[in-house]
């Protein structure tokens, strides 16, 4: 019988985990951002299994022999949809929170098994309660060095090239300096030498910059590490950086390449550093821990403020509010037509609310 693509996909995959030696892996819905909503070059659970909700995991096991030998974790927004797009022969649907990536693992990972994940797309608690699980079945989680789904991905999606943009202080309310310095004042208070801003929201709001890198999110991939003095450096790519925005961000703000951002957690050796486990992936606390650098988990400075909204904010809201109502009274309009044919489904539904909202530039 031929394989069709996502089965054809995922013994790509298991061949490429056999070869490096793993047992398995486990591929969440994630970016280097620990993002909700990602790039279309992080779309990876989609393009193995075809599952294109916004919250989902899968684990594959190496030996296609097991049964069952390959999982997909969704909580129940999703019960509907993983049936839909994801092919059950290939695949044992797993509902959360009545199970978990480590209880499906300690049950049916062989023992002694490798088990290889992604570690700038995975937190360091989730890491650990896999980590733990596996080695009371003699295992071991193992960071891969490059993702083994890019390796088999053959026409794989570059990261966006959009251009940041400047956010001006009449939508925003404040300054990106005010904001800056309340961080650096945060960290004063803290004896804290630096935080890691790894949620490309708050660095969004921390410089009042926007972009164009995920659907329906204006941000710009990016990290932001943030000083005691004042300073930052914001890692990004060159060419997602006009002339515009770097006079928006100042002296104060280092534009560095994105790529250089590992070089620069290792220049906080000795330092005490702020990291937000909630927010920042496994490999970043596994760097400053390489480098020595000492580890406070605290939560980003950014979330609280960002979320207290200022009277320019709260007009912003309010207008943004205005014109969405207008797209739900259609939608309800049209839903109170059509519901009563027996028809419309939950998914149908969705979509048709999508296309009403559309109709607002």
């Amino acid at each position: 019988m031929l394989m069709n693509t996502h089965e054809a996909r995922l013994d790509a995959l298991r061949k490429e985990l056999k070869a490096r030696g793993l047992d398995g892996f486990v591929i969440p819905i994630s970016d280097e951002h620990m993002s909700e909503y990602v790039g279309a070059y992080a779309q990876r659970l989609e393009w193995l299994t075809g599952f294109g909700g916004s919250a989902g995991t899968a684990v594959v096991l190496t030996d296609a022999g097991r049964s069952p030998a390959a999982a997909m974790f969704v909580d129940g927004r999703y019960t509907l949809q993983v049936r839909d797009q994801v092919d059950g022969r290939l695949y044992a649907y797993e509902s959360v929170p009545a199970t978990s990536v480590p209880a499906w693992l300690a049950e049916h990972a062989p023992k002694g098994a490798r088990i290889g994940y992604d570690a700038w797309l995975h937190g360091s608690k989730w890491a650990q309660a896999v980590e733990a699980t596996l080695a009371a079945k003699g295992g071991a989680l193992i960071a891969v060095e490059g993702n083994p789904i890019d390796a088999v991905w053959q026409d794989q999606p570059a990261p966006s090239a959009a251009p940041a943009v400047v956010h001006p202080d009449t939508f925003t309310g404040e300054a990106s300096e005010a904001k800056r310095a309340a961080v650096s004042e945060w960290l004063a208070t803290r004896n804290l030498d630096a935080t890691v801003i790894t949620a490309l929201d708050s660095i969004a709001w921390l410089l009042n910059i926007r972009g164009a890198d995920v659907d329906r999110t204006p941000v710009a991939l990016s990290y932001v590490i943030a000083r005691q003095d004042g300073t930052a450096d914001l890692f990004i790519a060159g060419e997602k950086v006009t002339d515009e925005v770097r006079r928006h961000l100042g002296n104060a703000v280092t534009v560095r390449e994105r790529a250089a951002f590992t070089q620069g957690l290792r220049e906080l050796a000795g330092k005490r550093v702020a990291v937000d486990p909630e927010r920042a992936v496994s490999a970043i606390f596994e760097e400053l821990r390489g480098v020595g650098a000492t580890l406070v988990e605290e939560r980003d400075p950014t979330v609280l403020p960002k979320a207290v909204k200022n009277p320019v904010e709260q007009a912003g809201h309010r207008a943004a509010q205005g014109r969405d109502a207008a797209a739900v009274t259609r939608f309800l309009h049209w839903l109170a037509v059509e519901a009563p044919k027996g028809e419309v489904t939950e998914l149908s539904a969705a979509a048709k609310l999508q296309d009403f909202r559309a109709l607002d530039p």
